[in-house]
């Protein structure tokens, strides 16, 4: 299997993340965000009341996206040091004049060594969206 199919499982396993919060979590508190500043309209005594009320509204919507991409952020941050080990390895490995063969074989270590990281933390995924989950439970009560 090629290194860049081997990276390709964890791309999938994210969009698979972000998509599976959206649906299950993002929605409901937009929703629910829309219908409380539909209420705002009809019930806020003046403009600035309607604007407060309407941010009051979507606070928990402000703070579920900020909780997620703090975390996916927090989780790439990790997989980049992973994959920066691996641009350090193989510039290690380079004598001081590379040939051509010193350079290729460089760079498939760096291609394993990423795509080994891009695997390790693809399983590190289901715990992420758990996680996630768990805590954005706790923001729609």
């Amino acid at each position: 299997m090629s290194a860049e199919s081997r990276a390709e499982g964890l791309r999938k396993a994210m969009e698979k993340l972000v998509d599976s919060l959206d649906k299950s979590h993002m929605r409901p508190l937009q929703k629910e965000a829309y219908l409380c500043s539909a209420r705002c309209c009809d019930s806020a005594p003046s403009q600035a009341a309607l604007q407060d009320c309407c941010q009051s509204c979507e606070q928990r919507v402000a703070v579920a996206n900020q909780l997620i991409n703090s975390s996916i952020r927090e989780f790439q941050d990790r997989l980049q040091r992973c994959v920066q080990r691996c641009q350090d390895r193989a510039q290690e490995q380079l004598p001081a004049q590379p040939s051509q063969k010193d350079i290729e074989k460089a760079q498939n270590l760096l291609a394993n060594c990423a795509a080994d990281c891009a695997q390790e933390y693809e399983k590190q995924v289901p715990k992420l969206h758990k996680d996630l989950a768990t805590r954005l439970k706790q923001l729609e009560k």
